[in-house]
């Protein structure tokens, strides 16, 4: 009998990982790290409840670190196969990986600098760039859209999930004794109508059905997000401040790249300094522009026209430390695109303390903000930030910008339910703090009469 276990994003929003047993295979889907609070970060230093080198296959969703950042983790401790994805998430997963496992050597230097612990192990990194290497080579090709066989055992069917770049949910079916079981993973859900990207799809049905969460109590905020952006930019010109916005190297970014180029282009914003701080972002900016197979109609448009829609006027990369310092010294109105999204590392943390206690000043808060993370502290007024052991006065205007979410609202979940052509046997939802989770599942029992659950975390279930 086949049998998932809910080995992450259940209970909170990160750590996706989905083990699926059947005719004595083991398949993972998604192979993420918990972010946000500490307690749920110390998640990520437990060997996981099934040894990973008796796992026999894994595939990704997507290259966000919390559904792929622990996969040096989970080829260290010996598995020792094949790792799935699309061609664009194997290019960003690549990009992302490296990344971490610097930033997360940088980070325990650090602290090793700053902190006397009786037990260094205690601030030894999660992984390094050594343990990234080997698993990089695990990384194979699966096909964008269409049927794919894992194994005998395993048929995967491609959906875009509109996301990020090479982003899907999954429809799996599993064949067992004669009998074909199907599972859709949704994997995360983007919005319908934004930039860049195409809109999500639902697969067809299902018997059962796993769905994010991460907004499920609620909606995002209305409004035009292009007149937003452009009334807030010439709000803190005006009065000669700067702009700081945390965005994920992969997606948040190159929206706003394409955003703040439309803008200027139709001279609704003065052409300032825009600061793109994440060598990451850059590579993944060229990413986008070449996986056209993800573009909306829009995008492709500009696309046959020659056009360069992510790349601003008075745009300034900065690869180096040092570059990234220089931006220090910039007293006229500029805009700092940075990472990390949620401000819980990498450059951004430097350029807020830097321009966090000016009053002039703003910052962009404008995806999921983790409970625990820096990024939420912001967000509920916190009126000092600690950073690099010193606390910060949190004086800059703090904007939450809910339109440039790449994460589908509560009706834009339902309406992606609304697409399965039959109800699941079962539902299960994940990928939410408990509250949106729950307020997901209300929703969903009140228009769908679904039998649905919210998963908990480490549970297994038999997929009947």
């Amino acid at each position: 009998m086949a049998k998932l276990t809910f080995l992450g994003a259940a209970g909170t929003v990160t750590g996706s990982k989905y083990l699926v047993e059947a005719a004595g295979k083991k398949l993972l889907v998604d192979c993420g790290v918990f972010q946000g609070s500490h307690d749920l970060e110390e998640r990520n230093l437990k060997p996981l409840p099934v040894s990973p080198a008796t796992i026999d296959y894994c595939v990704l969703t997507h290259a966000h670190l919390d559904h792929c950042g622990w996969l040096p983790c989970l080829t260290r401790d010996g598995y020792k196969n094949r790792i799935y994805a699309d061609p664009a998430t194997i290019e960003l997963t690549t990009l992302s990986l490296k990344d971490s496992g610097h930033l997360q050597e940088e980070d325990a230097e650090r602290a090793k600098r700053k902190e006397k612990r009786s037990n260094p192990a205690d601030l030894r990194p999660l992984y390094t760039t050594e343990d990234v290497e080997p698993m990089l080579k695990q990384l194979a090709p699966m096909p964008r859209s269409g049927g794919f066989d894992i194994s005998p055992e395993f048929h995967l069917e491609s959906y875009d999930a509109g996301h990020i770049l090479g982003s899907c949910s999954f429809q799996l079916t599993i064949k067992e004794g004669g009998k074909n079981t199907t599972i859709i993973f949704s994997g995360d859900i983007g919005r319908y109508d934004q930039p860049i990207l195409k809109d999500p799809q639902t697969p067809p049905n299902s018997d059962y059905l796993i769905c994010e969460s991460t907004y499920g109590d609620r909606e995002h905020e209305a409004g035009d997000p292009l007149q937003i952006l452009a009334d807030t930019v010439n709000r803190i010109v005006k009065r000669g401040g700067s702009i700081v916005i945390p965005a994920f190297a992969i997606g948040r970014t190159q929206t706003f790249m394409y955003l703040l180029r439309q803008l200027e282009d139709e001279q609704r914003i003065p052409r300032i300094p825009v600061y793109v701080d994440s060598p990451m972002a850059l590579s993944a900016t060229d990413f986008y522009a070449r996986h056209t197979e993800d573009h909306d109609l829009n995008m492709a448009a500009l696309d046959s026209a020659h056009k360069d829609p992510l790349n601003l006027h008075e745009f300034h990369l900065t690869r180096t430390v040092d570059d990234s310092k220089k931006i220090n010294d910039v007293k006229t109105p500029c805009i700092i695109i940075s990472a990390s999204g949620m401000v819980t590392g990498g450059r951004v943390l430097h350029h807020l303390a830097n321009r966090l206690p000016d009053p002039k000043n703003a910052v962009i808060l404008a995806g999921f903000q983790a409970e625990g993370s820096r990024g939420r502290a912001l967000q509920e007024g916190a009126k000092i930030l600690h950073l690099f052991g010193e606390a910060v006065p949190v004086s800059a205007e703090i904007i939450t910008m809910g339109q440039f979410s790449a994460h589908a609202g509560k009706s834009e979940l339902l309406r992606w339910c609304s697409g399965l052509t039959a109800a699941p046997k079962k539902a299960w939802l994940t990928h939410g703090e408990p509250s949106a989770a729950q307020a997901l599942q209300a929703a969903i029992k009140d228009k769908f009469s679904w039998d649905v659950s919210v998963a908990r975390y480490l549970d297994t279930v038999e997929l009947v």
